[in-house]
């Protein structure tokens, strides 16, 4: 298991690598860039509730995990 803790901080060239990799990827339409975290982020935040969601682009939400069991 990976501490982050305990890792370097990236360097400047790390960081405009990540930078670089983020504006290049795919992504739905309705993400945003957040310069804080050097990727783009849903327009409103995943469910912490424990379970898996995937990105619904037509409906603007996070939808649960086709047949993934819920309690």
């Amino acid at each position: 298991m990976i501490d982050p803790a305990n890792m370097p901080a990236p360097t400047a060239e790390e960081i405009a690598q990540a930078r670089e990799n983020a504006f290049n990827a795919d992504r739905p339409a309705s993400w945003v860039w957040n310069e804080e975290a050097v990727s783009y982020v849903a327009p409103i935040p995943i469910p912490t509730d424990g379970y898996p969601y995937l990105w619904n682009e037509a409906k603007a939400t996070w939808t649960p995990f086709p047949g993934y069991p819920r309690d």
